[in-house]
Formats: C-alpha cells, structure tokens, sequence
C-alpha cells in the first residue's frame, strides 16, 4: 500500500523496476555527526544535558544580532539569575572540588570595564601569586574568596580593589605601591574599598553565618590592601579587627556543632564546604598571627586558637605516632608550631629567662620548652616518611613548598637550642649555627631562582652611605612628673636617614631587575632577616642582605626591602663598634685597617641585642638599635635612623 504527497509524489512503498522497495536514505540531522540536544536554559545547568551525561556549556543568548557587543556599563552582578547558584556554602564538598575549582558563570557582569578586568587580574595573576609557595592556600583565595565574591557585593568589591592594587604593584620595583592619590587605579581600588565598606554597613544587623564569614574575609582582603600600600599601621588594626571576627565565628561554630542553619543547608558541618571555608581560615589567620606577632612591640596581641588545638587529631595514625598524608598537614603542623614558639620566646624575653648569661628560667618554661622539643622532634620524623613516600608525586611547586618548611624548620631548630644554650653563652651563642645561616642562605638561592644568576653576592653592597639627616616631631621622655608617671612631650629632633634599597645594593650588569612579588604565606624573608641580623659572619650576613634587597617580596606583613635596610644598619653599627673597640686596643697595630672578618670579630658589648622599630606616620617609622652594653646598662639606646618606604 502506497501513500501520496501532494503532488503525486510517492514517499515509501513505490516498487522499482528490480522489484525491491525503494529504502529512505538515513543521513545525520547535523553535519558533525553529533545528536544535538537543545538546552533547556535550566539553573545551574540543563536538566537535558545533564541526564545524557553531557557538559552543559550554558546558554548564550543573541538575540538574532550577532554582531551585538555586550554593553561595558551594566546593571549591578547580584540581581542576576544566576546568582543563587554560586552559594559556596551551599555545595557539598568532594574530593575533586579541592583541587579542581568550578568552572565560573558564563556570564559575568560587572558595573565597568576597569572593574571587569580587575577581577579577572585577580583571579588569573593574583590569586596564583598569593598561593605560589603552598597548594593549600589555593582552598581559602581559589575556592572561598572568589566563590563568595560570586555572592557577596563586599567580598567582589574588595577583591577587585585588590586586583586593581596587586596590578600597580605588580607593574613597580618596590614592595610598596607609590604613595600617588591621584593614580588612576589607586583611586579605582580606594572607591572599591569604600563600596565594599558600605556593603559591610548594609548587612551589619544580620546574624546569619553567611554574613560573618564575608565580613572576615572582607577583612582579610583589607589587611592585604593595607600591606600592599605600605602602611603598616592599618594592616595590624585589620589584622586584630579580623582575630575579633574569627573567635565570635568559633563561638557560633560551637553553639551549633552539628548543624548549620539560616542560608547553610541543613546537613552536618564536617560534610559541607563550611567546615572546610572554616580551617581555611584557621590557616590564614595563623599565617598572618606570626607575621604580625613579629612586628607588634606591646602585649595586647589577643589570643588566638591554634591550628594545634583544632587540626591536631588530623595528622595522628592509628598507632598513636604523628603522621602526614600531605604537605598541607606538614604546613598545619609546623605552622601552629612556629606560632607556639614565638609566643614560647616572648614571653621568655619578657621575664628575662632566655639569651642572657645565668638566666634561670622557671620549671614551667621548661616543661614549655620539652613539649616543644618533642614537637618538634616528630614533626621532622614524619615529615621525612612523607617525602620518602611520595617523592615521586611532587611537582616544582611542591618541591618549593618542601624547601620553605626545610627553611622555617632550620629556624626553629636553631631557636630550640639557643634556649638551652644561652644561658651559659649569652649572646655569642648565635655564632654557633653558622652552618645553620648558610643552609638558610643555600635554600633562599633555590626558592628564589637564582642559583644560575648569583655572582659572589657578598660584594654587592655598595660602601656604606650615610642618608640624608631630617627633621622629625618625635615623643621624649624627660623623666618622672609630679604625678609619680613619666612625663612626654613633644620634640623637634634631627635624625638620620635609613637609605633606600637601590643606595645599598649595586645593580648587575646586564641583567633586569627582579619584578616585585606578593605573596600571603611567610618563605624567606623571615628566616633571611634571621641570618641578616644575628649571623656575623661578614660574607654569610652579606649575601643575605642583598637577597632581601635584590628580590623584592611582599610575604603576607613581612617586606624583604625594610628587613634588608633594618639588617645594614645593624650590621653598619656592629662593625663601626667592633672597629673602635679594636681601635682602642693596645694588642692592635695602628697602622693597619682594622676589617671583620669573622664573626669573633665582634666584641659581645658591640652586638644588637634589641631592635625597636616604631610607626611615627603612615609610611615612616624609627628604627632603635640597643647594644648588649646598652641592654645591660639599662639604657634606652642611643642609635635611631628614621625609615621611610
């Protein structure tokens, strides 16, 4: 039985002179092969796609104009579709989702163009740069800070000020961006800021975890815009306002210990990304604990939990003996261990039981101090195991994270053993661990890439210049008042000042100068500025200078420039000391230049023991140098250069 189109046309069923039914001709519907599916526009992805296990690319829409450009000025990002999508605590954390960040929107608007490109600085040049020396702060800047900028107006304006910032500092040779008001991307990142405080404002009332996690990571982000600028002041006032903010979040995390509520799905904290976005915080806000303690001369750090008191269990095996399943539980370890200690040494130095001759410190600082030394001892134990185990799993980056924990466990080492030694040595016990300053040394040539460039760094530094003498308002003491207190005014006084980096350093011929970089973890400048100030050795203590001055680093609240600048003046002042000591000396012949060259050289009354460094203007401070002679005197010390940055 045949059917007829009109027109008389025969579709099937017409017989052929052979006899054999004419067959349809099966050809694909589209020219690639492919079945196509028609996306159904479905948030946050195509049902249709999705069920045929397809990836769905999301839905451009054109309007029938191809041509159509999307407009540079848009209407503001939260009031999109996609919007409620991009709730990073509403998503169920995965063993890939750590390592592999989701894919963003395909459409993203932003309310300009100067904003659109900052964000994308941010996410594709800044956020590689901050995480460049440890993985595991990809969790807090890769997955928490640009999710919640998806969602949260405060956390986007702040980061894309600070896209706009790192892009000024990325593009100078200083560790600090120009002090320039009137700098077109300054005043852009300024007007972020002010946008994500009036962000902060409107949200002020609301008590639900969302908002409290984006105000600390709002303030976070202001820490880091306060450090790239140089001004040291309001870093460590963002830096307490945000130890403030992460104990009220710890006490809303343990009022609530199984089940978050309000806009967090209603499932158990150790399964959701809220228990992950909370350790990442853990991390953050202890990285910027150490660099701050350093930096702060009062008391009145607060408190702060530890990462050994919250991550402990963590790097515990079955049999009771410590163990690490990654570097990021080596990191966690050692970094609540470096904290520990220098909270350990401050409050030895303030009761004057550690590096002086016959100090004799209470039973409870060495029950302390064993804890630690344990502490210690088993972290390096395992930290071994786990580099025998996965050695060949380790890619460049992760060999440059082993080389920084190598670094600060050094350190740390070397700090463990000056505590038991100092008492009997006093300060000449530092000359002891010369090995330990040239391990430094070696591991900063390797993290920084130089190893192939170095010439003899030690003859870099150019002679010693004297800078320029100023006229600076500064607080005095003139003595006891009426009162039984000490009174303080105001005094005109002319101090000298600290040369900049390019003034101390020679230039290599031939070869470009180092671009800045900023990163938020610690690596050497800490341990190098370590080695710079206590190492007398003149040719180890050189090339650490030049190190910290030649490679300019923002690590977090640490700047490898004022390090360098602060340890030339120490090492200026010791040996202009120990060569009038030598001067003096009746065994010395007169006619010969006298010139360190070991570290004996340096009498132990002519040594730093003390450093005070003081903010006197946003980005001006003075720098005391007290000597042993001084300390024991119990004088206030009469060296002080003023530096400005």
């Amino acid at each position: 039985m045949s059917r007829r189109r009109r027109g008389g046309e025969m579709e099937v069923g017409r017989r052929v002179s052979s006899g054999k039914p004419r067959q349809k001709v099966w050809k694909p519907k589209v020219k690639t092969g492919v079945r196509r599916i028609k996306c159904d526009e479905g948030k946050p992805t195509c049902a249709r796609c999705s069920s045929s296990g397809r990836t769905c690319g999301g839905y451009h829409q054109n309007n029938g104009n191809k041509t159509q450009q999307p407009p540079e000025l848009g209407t503001s990002w939260e009031r999109h579709s996609w919007q409620h999508s991009w709730t990073p605590l509403a998503m169920l954390l995965t063993k890939n989702v750590r390592h592999c960040p989701t894919p963003y929107p395909p459409l993203l608007v932003f309310d300009s163009k100067v904003e659109g490109q900052s964000f994308d600085f941010f996410r594709s040049y800044s956020v590689p740069e901050l995480t460049g020396l440890f993985r595991v702060d990809e969790e807090f800047w890769h997955l928490s800070v640009l999710q919640m900028s998806m969602t949260q107006p405060a956390v986007r304006y702040a980061v894309t000020g600070l896209g706009a910032l790192h892009q000024k500092f990325s593009n100078g040779h200083d560790t600090a961006i120009p002090d320039d008001s009137t700098d077109s991307q300054i005043q852009f990142a300024l007007r972020q800021c002010n946008r994500a405080i009036h962000a902060l404002s409107d949200t002020a009332a609301s008590r639900e975890p969302v908002h409290e996690v984006a105000t600390l990571m709002t303030c976070i982000l202001f820490t880091c815009y306060a450090t790239l600028q140089g001004h040291q002041t309001q870093s460590i006032m963002h830096f307490r306002n945000g130890m403030k903010l992460f104990r009220n979040l710890e006490r809303s995390r343990r009022r609530e210990p199984t089940t978050v509520t309000g806009p967090l799905p209603s499932t158990t904290t150790t399964s959701t990304q809220y228990d992950e976005l909370y350790n990442a915080f853990v991390l953050a806000m202890t990285t910027l604990e150490i660099q701050a303690r350093s930096l702060m001369y009062d008391e009145d750090l607060p408190a702060f939990i530890t990462q050994s008191q919250t991550l402990w269990p963590v790097c515990r095996s079955e049999n009771g003996k410590l163990r690490f399943k990654s570097l990021t539980d080596a990191r966690c370890y050692f970094d609540s261990l470096l904290s520990d200690l220098q909270c350990f040494l401050l409050e030895c130095d303030s009761r004057n039981e550690w590096t002086q001759v016959g100090a004799r410190p209470r039973q409870s600082t060495m029950d302390q101090f064993d804890v630690l030394v344990r502490r210690q001892d088993m972290g390096k134990k395992a930290f071994e195991v786990l580099k025998d185990e996965q050695q060949t799993n380790y890619d460049d980056r992760d060999r440059k994270t082993i080389l920084v924990i190598k670094m600060h466990n050094c350190v740390m080492d070397m700090y463990l053993s000056i505590f038991r030694l100092s008492s009997t040595y006093g300060d000449l016990v530092w000359d002891f661990f010369e090995r330990t300053y040239r391990e430094v040394v070696d591991l900063s040539y390797e993290l920084l890439d130089c190893e192939d460039d170095k010439e003899d760094f030690s003859t870099m530094l150019l002679p010693l210049v004297k800078g320029k003498k100023i006229t600076n308002t500064l607080l005095k003491s003139n003595g006891a008042n009426t009162d039984g207190g000490e009174e303080v005014k105001m005094e005109e006084v002319v101090v000298e000042e600290v040369p900049d980096a390019t003034s101390i350093v020679r230039e290599p011929v031939n070869r470009p100068r180092p671009r800045p970089v900023f990163t938020f973890s610690q690596g050497v400048t800490g341990p190098l500025y370590t080695v710079a100030s206590k190492c007398r050795d003149p040719k180890i203590r050189r090339e650490a200078i030049v190190l910290l001055l030649r490679y300019p680093r923002r690590e977090g609240l640490w700047d490898t420039f004022n390090g360098g600048r602060v340890s030339w003046e120490i090492m200026n002042l010791e040996e202009e000391l120990a060569k009038q000591f030598h001067s003096s000396s009746e065994t010395t012949n007169p006619q010969v230049q006298f010139e360190v060259k070991v570290a004996a050289d340096v009498p132990v009354s002519c040594r730093v023991r003390e450093v005070e460094v003081l903010m006197v203007g946003p980005r001006t401070a003075t720098v005391r140098l007290k000597t042993v002679a001084e300390s024991d005197r119990g004088e206030k010390g009469k060296h002080m250069k003023i530096m400005s940055w």
